[in-house]
């Protein structure tokens, strides 16, 4: 089928050239047995045929052809009417069914191709809108790691614009003493694998915990902001509960480093409440989401 639901031109040729010799044999029945056994609605079959594929004029043409033969059958072999013009009343009422016949069919099948155009469309914007969903969820999923998933929805929601609003957050500053001390006789994978412990307990308690917001890892230190939302009116308290269970988590951190004959962490945490500019600071080749 070609563009626009129509056959093409030697499928056209072959369907209307069956549906004349299927009509001649209709009519070749219908005038030996009398329409005992070939009644005029089979006619309907090379009709049908004709409008579907080859289209409205051929499916009226082939209903033409169908009219006269059995206007001829009826004439020559059919029963004996009283009144002469009943074969011709006959005929006219065929006719006319197989027009309505013929256009309706033909508007069914433009429609069952408008309507199968339609549906691919529809499909293949859906399937674009999917699939553009499922990369801007790796996006977020995979700037979440580096910059902690509610970060990663602030920037994706300013479509990278530069730019930042005055709000009153709460700040926390939380780094490991004597760091560089402990980690001096430590290979690098072994500094690394420390710190990641490390930092893995101390976020979990920032961000699941207490919803704060890791704004950026320095070395061995991290900076959490708490309000960023702005629907968090108490985002002091929960700076200072995330504090105390921080101690919390690191006292479950001593016990394993403990068992492991290392010595404990000791950290420091800063807290302080104030109106920040929160944002994105830069330039548009190159940003930092922050606060000053």
């Amino acid at each position: 089928m070609k563009h626009g639901g129509e056959f093409s031109f030697r499928s056209k040729v072959a369907a209307t050239t069956a549906a004349v010799l299927l009509a001649i044999a209709l009519g070749y029945l219908d005038y030996v047995t009398g329409r005992e056994w070939a009644i005029s609605a089979f006619y309907l079959v090379p009709i049908s045929l004709a409008a579907w594929v080859a289209g409205q004029w051929s499916g009226l043409i082939v209903g033409a052809l169908c009219t006269c033969l059995a206007f001829f059958s009826d004439t020559f072999s059919g029963p004996a009417y009283q009144h002469p013009l009943m074969p011709v009343w006959n005929a006219v009422m065929l006719l006319v069914f197989f027009v309505v016949v013929s256009s309706l069919l033909t508007d069914f099948r433009r429609s069952h191709y408008q309507l199968e155009q339609t549906v691919a469309r529809r499909t293949t914007a859906l399937k674009a809108e999917i699939e553009e969903r499922k990369q801007l969820e790796h996006v977020r999923d995979t700037l979440g790691l580096h910059v902690g998933p509610k970060v990663a929805e602030r920037i994706l929601a300013r479509d990278g614009r530069v730019g930042g609003t005055e709000q009153h957050v709460t700040v926390m500053f939380v780094d490991i003493r004597s760091f560089t001390a402990r980690t001096a006789s430590l290979k690098p994978h072994e500094a690394v694998s420390f710190l990641n412990r490390f930092l893995h307990a101390m976020v979990q308690v920032v961000e699941i915990e207490h919803g704060g917001m890791i704004n950026k890892f320095l070395g061995d230190r991290f900076m959490a902001l708490f309000g960023v939302d702005g629907d968090q009116r108490d985002h002091a308290d929960k700076a200072l509960a995330a504090g105390h269970d921080l101690q919390c988590g690191l006292e479950r951190l001593n016990s394993d480093a403990t068992h492991r004959g290392e010595e404990p962490i000791r950290i420091g945490i800063g807290i302080n409440s104030g109106r920040v500019i929160v944002g994105s600071i830069g330039s548009p080749e190159r940003m930092e989401f922050c606060d000053r």
